[in-house]
């Protein structure tokens, strides 16, 4: 009697293998804060980030239109947006920026009042990595609905009391909330840096190794690539050169330390890979127009 070996009982009926794109919802910061002065003639970061205000009175003005940040409305901005923002009427700084505001705290007492309005602003900074993070420009308002409400207030309530810690649950309902608004944003607006996996496979790289050895010869290595024809390939599809690309990366990684950190600029340098602190100053000068002492002072989260 023949017999015959059955395949075993499996749980997927299906044999089709599926791939998804793979991203990392990187939190930066979740701040809830009161603002008296919001005037900056440009805002430009090389992160997500997301705005809701208590009351009316702010706006962000963004190509010549301006968008009302309300309590009925929640504003996501993508990385590497050029923007201005104000409060109420008051006029914006031709250089520089006007900002008075600090941390809510439920324990502490800010009704040493000022004779000028304030408002409660919440804002959220994030990236989610390459390619993703390169989306085109743009200001983006959305209707605030129960849904998205609920996860607001979740938020705030904690943010209300604790600013340091966050709990699993809390960081899920920040992340939850950042995947409702980019679910609700147009396909038509993801507009990849390239779309050769070689190339994504070698931008993951860069982003996972910026202190690294980020040669030519061995990123064309990891694309499994001849140099020259490696060179050639990036610069097509990424319209820059692989290593001013790089540069640019080892800089906005460098923004996104000064604001969200508290290393010294010496570890910044080190942890970004320049060589040392005066490269890396000269580099970060050339390309931001100001210092990182300065960036930091004009730009640092010191609450």
């Amino acid at each position: 009697m023949n017999t015959y070996k059955t395949k075993p009982e499996k749980g997927d009926p299906s044999d089709v293998i599926q791939f998804f794109p793979n991203y990392n919802t990187q939190l930066l910061c979740c701040r809830h804060w009161w603002l008296e002065n919001w005037e900056y003639n440009e805002l430009s970061f090389p992160y997500w980030r997301i705005y809701h205000n208590s009351a009316e009175g702010a706006k962000i003005i963004y190509n010549d239109t301006e968008y009302d940040l309300s309590p009925n409305k929640i504003i996501l901005i993508p990385p590497n947006t050029s923007y201005a923002t104000r409060l109420y009427d008051y006029e914006i700084p031709k250089e520089g920026f006007s900002l008075v505001g600090g941390r809510v705290d439920v324990n502490s007492d800010r009704q040493e009042a000022s004779s000028k309005p304030s408002l409660l602003h919440l804002f959220i900074h994030f990236n989610i990595g390459i390619p993703y993070d390169n989306i085109s420009p743009g200001v983006f308002s959305f209707e605030l609905t129960d849904h998205l409400q609920s996860k607001l207030q979740l938020i705030k309530n904690h943010l209300n009391k604790e600013h340091k810690f966050f709990s699993f649950h809390i960081s899920l309902v920040i992340k939850a909330l950042i995947s409702d608004l980019l679910t609700d944003l147009p396909e038509s607006n993801w507009d990849l840096i390239s779309n050769d996996h070689r190339i994504i496979r070698c931008l993951r790289y860069i982003e996972e190794n910026i202190a690294g050895n980020l040669s030519n010869s061995n990123l064309a290595e990891k694309a499994q690539m001849a140099t020259n024809a490696f060179i050639r390939l990036f610069s097509n599809e990424v319209g820059i050169s692989v290593q001013k690309y790089i540069r640019n990366k080892r800089i906005d990684r460098a923004c996104i330390m000064l604001h969200h950190s508290n290393l010294s600029i010496d570890e910044i340098a080190l942890n970004t890979g320049f060589a040392d602190r005066y490269h890396f100053s000269r580099i970060f000068k050339q390309s931001t127009g100001i210092s990182p002492a300065r960036y930091r002072k004009e730009f640092g989260m010191s609450s």
